[in-house]
């Protein structure tokens, strides 16, 4: 049975025992996965708790001795970006509740209007969010990480002396993690600044044929494959066939318009030759 740990920070010692109290006995009866509870009654000690383990939710009070307001939130967050909390406060403190919400906590509740069975469903449903982020973010994490067979041609260039051109065909493209595997004879250097190009499998927009280019240097050359990083790419759209003389409009040899890009998002008609441009951010 899975259990999730809860950190609990608060002073009220009546209030933790009543909330203490409804939700494990509550949990027994409900969806609910079975709770581990942490508890203590001031930020610095639930600081220091997120710093020798992890949690699956964060129950704090904004106001503590040692914690005033949203700086509360903030030191929490600070700690334990990626765990869910729900803020606590008294009823005149209301309007504080509303804006840790706005300011990222996942729910709040005043001690006043405390409900066993609506604090219970609120915590299930930020430890499901905060567990379906987090599955969501792997998934991302793992497809960045793979490398991608793609065999396509390749041109490629040498940007330093000596000048070499030639042509290939790729063998492993994966532009997230900056690397490209493909086949030549030359004898690069490791560390020649090369440039390739090829022509993208897939369409903007389904309709305009598109080609890579990407810059970088060699890493590794032997035995007829050469690896280089990819430092800089862009794709550009690939001009389509002329209009022949007897086609008709909306004949599907029509040259398309090409929609270009912009850093802002916003999309503007261009003629061929358009660029996307993506460039390699420090790790």
């Amino acid at each position: 049975m899975n259990v999730h740990a809860v950190l609990f920070i608060s002073v009220d010692q009546n209030f933790v025992a009543k909330v203490e109290s409804a939700l494990k006995s509550g949990s027994a009866s409900t969806s609910m996965p079975a709770l581990e509870w942490v508890r203590v009654d001031a930020l610095l000690d639930g600081l220091r708790q997120l710093q020798e383990r992890s949690f699956d939710l964060i129950l704090s009070d904004v106001y503590l001795p040692d914690g005033q307001g949203l700086s509360t939130l903030r030191h929490l967050q600070q700690h334990a970006p990626n765990t869910p909390m729900i803020a606590l406060c008294h009823a005149q403190d209301r309007e504080t509740g509303v804006t840790a919400v706005r300011k990222g906590a996942y729910d709040f509740f005043c001690y006043e209007d405390f409900d066993a069975a609506t604090l219970r469903k609120s915590m299930e449903n930020a430890m499901d969010r905060a567990l379906a982020e987090a599955e969501k973010k792997a998934a991302a994490e793992r497809r960045v990480g793979a490398r991608f067979p793609c065999r396509l041609a390749v041109s490629y260039q040498t940007l330093e002396h000596p000048i070499i051109t030639g042509q290939g065909s790729s063998e492993t493209l994966n532009i997230s993690s900056k690397g490209l595997l493909f086949t030549s004879n030359e004898q690069f250097h490791t560390g020649q600044l090369v440039q390739v190009s090829l022509d993208w499998p897939a369409r903007l927009e389904n309709q305009v044929p598109l080609k890579l280019v990407a810059e970088g240097r060699i890493v590794r050359n032997a035995n007829g494959e050469t690896a280089m990083t990819i430092d800089k790419y862009e794709f550009r759209t690939r001009r389509m066939p002329a209009k022949s003389a007897d086609s008709k409009p909306g004949d599907s040899k029509d040259p398309l318009p090409v929609t270009k890009i912009n850093a802002t998002g916003t999309r503007t008609q261009a003629g061929a030759g358009t660029k996307i441009i993506g460039e390699r951010r420090p790790n």
